[in-house]
């Protein structure tokens, strides 16, 4: 079976929740890289309409790495449910998915 390659989608609700997430990730190997950006989240939450500001962790890793990943984001984030999600690569430019695997555990 061919491996799986997927990008992840991590919320936070500050920065250095962000930045202490995407360094843990990056020692253990869990993800190849990841990228934070900011920017103001609308949501449910309570009953009600709830405005923040977020930061956002994209990321690339592998399929046998997302269940660590998990453990690791609740373990740190203060969020009640942490935004966590998944999204699998179908396609990409060869080299990338090599530099995945040679930046991956």
């Amino acid at each position: 079976m061919p491996k799986e390659y997927f990008r992840s989608l991590i919320a936070c609700p500050s920065q250095l929740e962000a930045e202490t997430i995407l360094e843990a990730l990056l020692k253990d190997k869990l993800i190849a890289g990841g990228l934070i950006s900011a920017g103001q989240s609308r949501h449910w939450w309570q009953g009600k309409i709830d405005r923040e500001d977020y930061y956002n962790i994209s990321a690339f890793t592998i399929a046998k790495h997302r269940d660590k990943i998990i453990k690791i984001v609740e373990q740190i984030s203060a969020d009640d449910t942490p935004g966590i999600v998944f999204f699998k690569i179908d396609y990409s430019y060869p080299k990338f998915l090599d530099w995945i695997d040679e930046n991956t555990k």
